[in-house]
């Protein structure tokens, strides 16, 4: 007798769960094309990344910026242990976050920055349960299979089918989607759940998630439920943005049919993850964690900014090319100068009340009067 279609999802959506439960450590059977091919890659970046062929020895100023690496850490421990008393001072945003938060304690700042330990002792016990929950009741358990399998598959850390790492995420990700039935989950929360699973633990990146996607200042929310108006907002404010300070620019783009929407859709929703090279990444996460939402209007016209002569000579695919493919690689600029142009945007922005979007009430009216005529 054959099974009918819900037994086979039902089947399907069970061996996923177990898969997960086992993981790698349990044995899993793990086909040879789902997992990433450790044999033809020799070193590994110091940011995780593997990579084919063997990398350079460090230059002079790799070496020198490692060592600044070092002498920041030193700051960052003392005042983490004061926190209290530098949460709200100028030294954390100009001479702190702005320069890099140090690896080794990025976990730890991003987590006091975003009132993880506040928000995880105010809800005892809250993420286990959601994470039982959503084994027996989430709707997105194979969406979410199918995602992690995409996700930073040339980072260390999740490269191994049902790994460790990708067991956290799956988790993570699932006990969302029944935590927050709105969003439940959304393609794209993948690789930010990632992220911040490279620097904190299971639970903490949890509640980082939801900090991020519901706290007033990051209200990464809008960018994720049905019919994403905030990245409707934010791109349409981001038009406006170029029309003002760039308008050269903005009339060739839009001779070339270069629309907002074909390049900035991971720039808004993700914060500019595999859209910047990961260095640069981690940078623009340390500011959009301290600053929130109005980094991302501002780094957006900061990337066109600084290349706008460049991008001006282009063509529909060249500009397609340059802003989705190349910048991710390289940027053609240091990181500290990009810092610097972004931080010179913001004054910018904020001069002009630009650097944010209306809020959403007066979007939607905007939008309903433009149907009307």
């Amino acid at each position: 007798m054959k099974k009918d279609v819900e037994t086979l999802i039902a089947e399907e959506r069970a061996d996923i769960i177990l898969k997960y439960a086992a993981g790698r450590q349990g044995g899993v059977q793990v086909h040879p094309w789902e997992d990433g091919d450790f044999s033809i890659y020799k070193v590994v970046d110091r940011l995780g990344f593997m990579h084919e062929k063997e990398l350079p020895l460090p230059s002079a100023q790799e070496e020198k910026l490692k060592q600044q690496e070092l002498e920041r850490a030193q700051k960052w421990l003392k005042m983490v242990k004061r926190w209290d008393q530098y949460r709200r001072s100028e030294k954390v945003r100009r001479f702190r976050v702005y320069k890099g938060i140090p690896a080794q304690l990025r976990g730890q700042a991003w987590a006091l920055l975003l009132d993880v330990e506040k928000i995880r002792r105010d809800n005892p016990g809250k993420y286990q349960r959601m994470k039982e929950q959503a084994l027996v009741y989430s709707s997105e358990i194979k969406q979410i299979d199918l995602d992690i399998n995409r996700t930073f598959r040339k980072h260390v850390m999740f490269m191994e089918r049902f790994g460790v790492k990708q067991q956290s995420l799956f988790y993570v990700l699932a006990a969302y989607s029944v935590y927050n039935t709105e969003v439940s989950y959304c393609q794209g929360m993948s690789q930010i759940a990632a992220l911040l699973l490279m620097f904190m633990n299971e639970e903490d990146a949890f509640w980082a998630l939801t900090q991020l996607l519901t706290d007033q200042k990051h209200a990464m929310h809008g960018f994720f439920v049905p019919g994403f108006p905030k990245l409707q907002r934010f791109q349409s404010h981001h038009d406006q943005v170029l029309s003002k300070l760039l308008p050269k620019l903005k009339r060739h783009m839009d001779r070339e049919q270069m629309s907002t929407g074909i390049y900035s859709t991971k720039w808004f929703m993700q914060c500019f993850i595999e859209r910047t090279p990961f260095s640069m990444t981690l940078r623009l996460w340390d500011i959009f964690i301290l600053e929130g939402e109005r980094l991302l209007t501002a780094m957006s016209y900061t990337i066109l900014k600084v290349h706008r002569k460049r991008l001006q000579r282009l063509s529909l695919e060249e500009l397609r090319d340059f802003l989705q493919e190349q910048i991710s690689v390289s940027l053609f600029f240091p990181d500290d100068f990009m810092v610097q142009q972004l931080q010179g945007a913001m004054a910018e922005l904020r001069k002009r009340k630009l650097d944010l979007p209306p809020p959403a009430s007066y979007f939607c009216w905007i939008e309903a009067l433009k149907i009307e005529t």
